[in-house]
Parts: C-alpha cells; structure tokens; sequence
C-alpha cells in the first residue's frame, strides 16, 4: 500500500478538505557507491578549503552571493533561517483557470491526493472539477518551503502538480526560428498521412528507459563474472528532403501494419 509523504487541508473559503499527498512519479536512477581506483577502498566527499585543501567542518562553513568580481555578500545561517516560511497543513486555493491556460512548460512535478477522513466532501470536489472543467491554482509550505501548484482531477481523484514560477518560464519570443515560407499543398498533405499512419493508443510501456536496461544487464554481468558484448553503432540513414522522408516513413508504418 503505499504510504502518505505528507497531511495537507485544502482550503476553499470557509470549506476545508482534509488530504494526503503521494508521490505520483518514482525515481528510477541506479545510484554507485564510490571506491578508489587502486584498492576498492570506499571514498568520500569533503568540504575542503581552496588555497590549503584542509578541512573545513560544516558548521564553519557560510554561503556567499557574488555581488560581482572580488565582491560577495555572506549570508550567517540566522539571517537564512529567518527566511524559511512558517509551519502550516493549509493548501489555500486561490482561484481556478481553464486548463489551457498552462503549458507543459509551467508543469514541476505531480503528486496523487488522497482522502483523510471525509471521503465525501473529497470525491465532490473531485466530481466539480471534472464538470468545471478547471484546475485550482494553490499554494502550501511543506518541508520548508512555499509551493505553488496545480490542482486538478483525474478519473475521479484529485491531483496537485507543483509548478514553476513566472520568472522560471521563458516565452517563445526568439526561440522560434525565422518563417521563411510556408509548406506547400503536398508537403501538408504529405504530413498529415504521415501522422495519421501512427495513430495509436497511448502504451507508456512500450517506451523504456534503454540506457538503464543496458546498464542494469551490465550489473548482472559483472556480477556473474560475464563479459557483454560492445554493441555495433548504427548507421545513420543518407539525409532526404521533407517529402521523400515523409514518403519513406508513410511506407514504413503501411508496411509494419500489414506486417
């Protein structure tokens, strides 16, 4: 069953909403322990001085903000302690937007909310997002810091994604290169084939992470004593224009169908 990482209360007004927040992502990166090279003896991290390489305990240590060049401002940990938001379970709702509003550029991280108690007053705001068709724009402090998040429903269940801030988000105003034509009637066309030809339900599964599998059979490996095999690179296909690319790749997917 899987376990509550923290207890929040939605606060919608006067209406509070009593939740439990789950980890709705895992992380999935293998983490190595370091040895020396010379004799597998374990190895450490330090903290040391720059000019004398000694040590320097983590109590004695203090940040510092570069003002400019031979300038910094130190900060003492009180003045940073200060800073740090004051203790609180409250999850205030401070309106609610469309969902188009927000791009997949403001999306951080999603979290699963669960019920902690009334189970009633949970599922009935779940249902009026769902018929609203909004996501509820909020803020909380958990673990010391202020988040700013994205509530939403999912097949009846209420989710939060925290997001970036405004100043995080860069517009697209001078990313996007230079228009310089627009396509023609058959290379639209064209394109349009090639999208509809892998049409496809949704199947997360099928994409695995091939550099961890590889890694992880490498392990193993090792750990038998084996010895794998250096796989052979690719060749890179010769370079076409847009229109014979979109004719080999509507081609292909035709072929892997009737296959």
């Amino acid at each position: 069953m899987a376990r509550a990482m923290w207890k929040g209360e939605l606060q919608l007004g006067k209406h509070q909403v009593a939740v439990k927040l789950y980890s709705a992502v895992e992380d999935k990166s293998i983490h190595f322990h370091m040895l020396h090279a010379k004799d597998r003896a374990p190895v450490e991290q330090h903290i040391v001085r720059k000019d004398t390489g000694k040590d320097v305990a983590k109590e004695d240590v203090r940040k510092a903000f570069a003002v400019d060049k031979g300038t910094a401002v130190i900060l003492q940990p009180d003045e940073l302690e200060k800073l740090v938001p004051p203790e609180s379970r409250d999850i205030r709702i401070c309106r609610f937007v469309p969902p188009s509003v927000l791009g997949d550029q403001w999306f951080e991280r999603p979290y699963y909310l669960g019920p902690d108690g009334n189970e009633e007053n949970y599922f009935a705001l779940a249902e009026a997002l769902e018929r609203k068709k909004v996501i509820g724009i909020a803020r909380w402090v958990m673990r010391k810091k202020r988040y700013l998040g994205a509530l939403s429903a999912l097949n009846g269940y209420l989710t939060i994604a925290t997001l970036r801030r405004a100043d995080q988000v860069l517009s697209f105003s001078g990313v996007e290169p230079a228009k310089t034509a627009s396509p023609s009637a058959n290379e639209l066309k064209l394109a349009e084939q090639l999208v509809s030809s892998i049409e496809g339900d949704f199947e997360p599964e099928l994409w695995q992470n091939e550099y961890r599998q590889r890694l992880c059979k490498l392990i193993e490996a090792k750990a038998r004593g084996e010895k794998l095999e250096r796989p052979k690179p690719r060749k890179k296909a010769a370079q076409a224009n847009l229109a014979e690319s979109l004719r080999a790749s509507i081609a292909a997917a035709k072929e892997k169908k009737v296959a």
